[in-house]
């Protein structure tokens, strides 16, 4: 924040000045310490509206972080913020009131700089402020060495507190999130996840053995099949039924388990 400091000077007089008849003579330092004691006075003042402004700006930014952390899922957030120099026409009373705080109308997203417009009623006045607010969030994180392809457990997960940038979209803010995925490429012990870098396992693999079942109604039917592909939860993939060696559409719904579509796709 700006810095205000006050220069007095003053000629010392060599000799105390003589007062009025028959009184005391007048210190050479009165002088002087009323001049410092103006510079104490508007150095508290000075203090007192930096404290001012600070604790407005942490308080808009605090009311922001509530709405934005619930919005994002964020967890435990934490904030620091500060206030960066004032412009040199901002005023030099405090407020006797608590401040407004307003922005400019740009959506604050968790960090960066964002100018604020703080008013005060009384005395009135306004002042544009460029202010920084930071906010940690909890990210999984790996809590060993993560080999490539390997089922994740919960067991191998933890979390870093990071803080909040453009790439914190890609972050996972749960634990649950992250169970069950499998790792693109090796990954090393306290490194923070993101979603590029997992993948929801294969859980059927070309040429296995696979269990397909059917569903229509009330009544349910399972066969033995044949992975013709590999594939992911949800994937649909070409499976050979054993029994008929027809070629069938399914989804993958577990490990080593396709609901069958009923769509042939070939013999």
């Amino acid at each position: 924040m700006k810095t205000r400091r006050v220069f007095a000077a003053a000629l010392l007089p060599l000799q105390a000045s003589k007062g009025p008849p028959g009184g005391r003579p007048i210190s050479p330092w009165a002088p002087i310490g009323a001049l410092l004691l103006l510079a104490c006075s508007a150095t508290v003042a000075d203090e007192t509206l930096d404290r001012q402004i600070d604790q407005a700006v942490g308080q808009y930014f605090t009311l922001h972080l509530t709405d934005k952390a619930a919005d994002q899922g964020w967890q435990e957030p934490r904030l620091t913020h500060k206030v960066f120099a004032l412009p040199e026409d901002a005023p030099t009373a405090p407020c006797e009131q608590p401040l407004h705080t307003g922005s400019s109308g740009h959506d604050w997203k968790g960090y960066g700089r964002l100018r604020l417009t703080l008013t005060c009623d009384a005395p009135r006045w306004s002042v544009e402020v460029t202010s920084q607010a930071t906010v940690y969030i909890r990210a999984v994180a790996a809590a060993q060495i993560i080999e490539r392809g390997q089922l994740i457990t919960r067991a191998m997960l933890d979390y870093q507190e990071v803080p909040v940038t453009r790439q914190s979209a890609g972050l996972f803010n749960k634990v649950d999130e992250v169970v069950g995925l499998s790792a693109k490429r090796r990954t090393r012990s306290q490194q923070v996840l993101t979603r590029d870098m997992l993948v929801a396992p294969w859980l059927v693999r070309r040429g296995e053995r696979v269990t397909v079942v059917a569903n229509q109604g009330d009544i349910h039917a399972s066969t033995a099949g044949e992975a013709q592909q590999d594939g992911r939860l949800g994937m649909v993939i070409r499976v050979r039924n054993i029994a008929s060696g027809k070629i069938i559409e399914a989804k993958v719904i577990g490990s080593g388990k396709v609901s069958s579509t009923f769509g042939s796709a070939g013999k």
